[in-house]
């Protein structure tokens, strides 16, 4: 296993699984400005953030640019074929010398077989804190 820290120097491991995050998929929709739908502006069809897809795609959201599902994926997130957006599985190495270092997995499963090696090849006892 090469990883870019000392595993001697591993005071502690917390695993966390996916988590859903704040992003919707929303179909194409009419905005809405003033009050009232105007007839040749539209939100195309995407993900949105909170906030921007509550009440008409939120007052003041209305020139919001949604993301496609390739965007949210290359900044860390997962999509399911249902278009939920996920935070990542994680785990937290915590170090002496109070540094940590974070990994992302695409399951928990992977997730929890690195920490397991991880734990192996330090050779300590500790136990793994899962949220």
């Amino acid at each position: 296993m090469t990883e870019h820290f000392d595993i001697d120097r591993i005071i502690g491991i917390t695993l966390v699984d996916r988590s859903k995050a704040s992003w919707k998929w929303l179909p194409r929709k009419r905005k809405k400005i003033l009050g009232i739908f105007n007839s040749k502006h539209w939100h195309p069809f995407g993900f949105y953030q909170y906030g921007c897809y509550e009440e008409c795609y939120e007052s003041g959201c209305w020139d919001a640019t949604p993301f496609t599902q390739e965007e949210l994926e290359r900044s860390g997130y997962l999509v399911d074929p249902e278009k939920n957006v996920w935070n990542r599985p994680h785990a937290t190495i915590y170090l002496e010398g109070d540094c940590k270092v974070t990994k992302t997995f695409d399951n928990i499963e992977e997730a929890s077989l690195w920490v397991e090696k991880l734990k192996e090849d330090s050779g300590k006892k500790f136990e793994i804190v899962h949220k």
